[in-house]
């Protein structure tokens, strides 16, 4: 019984959520290119990363393989633009949500991540 909680077997859609919120990106880590910072929201909270000086992607960290078995994921701190859930083994591309890694099939939760002046990046769906 046990194995069976920590088992998953199939990849099943993150459930659609409304998202929208607007952050100081002088005010957190996103300030730097290469940045990134965890935000509350969506189904399992949201990652922002910043690659260079106009382009933000934002993701929902539920894990698209086992998000229902509070699969999240996690920046690689380990020096890769990735994103892992160390709990499937699940491993995607920061630049686009893919799976790179695990037994994921489907791609992160993506939202809208758009600088609407030098000082405020929205994040929305």
């Amino acid at each position: 019984m046990m194995a069976a909680l920590f088992s998953c077997d199939q990849d099943t859609p993150v459930p659609y959520t409304k998202v929208k919120f607007t952050v100081n990106i002088y005010a957190n880590n996103l300030v730097h290119i290469g940045g990134y910072e965890y935000f509350t929201g969506g189904i399992s909270g949201i990652v922002v990363y910043r690659a260079d000086m106009n382009t933000f992607y934002a993701y929902d960290r539920a894990c698209a393989y086992d998000w229902d078995y509070l699969g999240r994921v996690e920046m690689d701190t380990a020096g890769g633009l990735y994103l892992i859930d160390y709990h499937c083994g699940s491993t995607y591309n920061i630049l686009n949500g893919y799976p790179i890694a695990g037994p994921a099939k489907q791609p992160l939760r993506s939202y809208n991540a758009q600088l609407v002046s030098d000082t405020y990046l929205q994040v929305s769906n």
